[in-house]
């Protein structure tokens, strides 16, 4: 399978943790297939999308406090907390097919909890394009986090899982939860899905 390789900058990224009642919001220190796949999806359409991304790197943490307004009754609720990162560098792989083998070289786009408020926008520059196939996998920590479904995309063969659950869009308006791998699951996968493994394989 092939994959394009893109390396992206933000200056403050946020992937939100979701805890029911929770005031306190941490970020996630990857990035989801359903964060970035939605962001792509959103931003150039087409329905055949699929990518991963992690983090390399970041400068600092940070925090912001907001109130969320109930519709129903026009009122704030209790006061939230949500962490983000400051200056994000890290990978995004994207599936090669009919749809993704037009996405530019370059492209900017929002992605994360809170744009509305400023976070998320995101530069990506293309580095070139992986190519693997299952005689390559590594053994090692799974460093982002793809949905059951999706794993046969991205070659990863479970060997001991942590399983949770990633919001998954299905309309405009409507979302589900579905079964996914989250980091830390020891698998065979491809070199860059591996802990550690950025920077061990080539693009071309």
């Amino acid at each position: 399978m092939e994959y394009l390789h893109y390396t992206f900058q933000s200056e403050t990224l946020c992937i939100g943790e979701r805890i029911k009642k929770g005031t306190f919001r941490p970020t996630v220190m990857t990035i989801p297939y359903t964060t970035i796949t939605g962001a792509l999806k959103t931003y150039f359409g087409g329905d055949e999308i699929h990518a991963v991304g992690c983090i390399e790197s970041y400068d600092a943490k940070d925090y912001l406090t907001y109130s969320p307004r109930d519709r129903g009754v026009g009122v704030s609720k209790i006061p939230i907390s949500l962490e983000f990162l400051v200056n994000v560098r890290g990978h995004v792989y994207i599936l090669k097919n009919t749809e993704t083998e037009r996405l530019p070289d370059k492209f900017e786009l929002r992605m994360g909890a809170l744009r509305v408020k400023g976070l998320g926008y995101t530069q990506f520059t293309k580095n070139g394009i992986i190519e693997v196939n299952e005689n390559q996998l590594m053994y090692g920590e799974l460093n982002t986090r793809i949905p059951i479904e999706h794993l046969d995309k991205f070659l990863v063969k479970t060997v001991k899982p942590v399983y949770g659950y990633l919001l998954k869009p299905v309309s405009l308006s409507k979302a589900v939860y579905v079964k996914s791998l989250f980091e830390g699951s020891e698998v065979y996968a491809p070199w860059f899905l591996i802990k550690g493994g950025v920077g061990y394989g080539y693009s071309r």
